[in-house]
């Protein structure tokens, strides 16, 4: 119960703090589900587009978006241990800005701060602080090209900062709704 609380009150500042800065205008929500080796995890997230594209050749191009989440993890072993965590992750996107489905790639390197180190009963993270990167694909679509669906391959670990860096890995699903 303590870790809950100290996870939601962790994710209400987070909000509070990022939705009173009017130059920091948010211009999407997403939502991610996934599942791993030892857990399942569900997050919600903050999406900033970033106005920079680079390597523009005809409708593709580099560019990207921050995206801050708060997420809630739970074992899959009986009984098993429950974490919850914020997260802030640039993402550089290579994709298409034409038509009415737009694909696109991406990879990611983050930083993360969970509640607990305990997943599962196999499983425990090194630290509280996780690095996490990801490499994924999806589309665009729909007016405006405001909805985006993808999938990720997510990696969290503490890059060694401690001796214990077992790593989680997660298959995820994206949804993202813009503004």
């Amino acid at each position: 119960m303590k870790n809950r609380n100290r996870g939601g009150m962790a994710a209400i500042a987070l909000v509070a703090a990022l939705s009173a800065a009017p130059a920091l205008a948010v211009d999407g929500i997403s939502l991610i589900g996934g599942t791993g080796e030892d857990a399942k995890m569900g997050a919600i997230g903050l999406v900033w587009n970033w106005d920079k594209q680079w390597f523009k050749t005809g409708d593709w191009s580099l560019g990207g978006y921050w995206e801050a989440d708060v997420s809630y993890w739970k074992g899959d072993d009986p009984g098993g241990k429950s974490i919850g965590g914020i997260g802030f992750t640039p993402v550089f996107r290579y994709g298409s800005d034409a038509g009415s489905i737009a694909p696109y790639v991406e990879a990611a390197v983050g930083i993360h701060l969970f509640s607990g180190v305990q997943i599962s009963d196999q499983k425990k993270m090194g630290t509280a602080f996780e690095f996490g990167d990801h490499v994924g694909f999806g589309f665009r679509f729909g007016e405006g090209l405001r909805y985006d669906l993808g999938y990720r391959y997510q990696h969290y670990s503490n890059g060694g900062i401690s001796d214990n860096n077992g790593g989680v890995n997660f298959h995820q699903v994206r949804l993202k709704y813009g503004f």
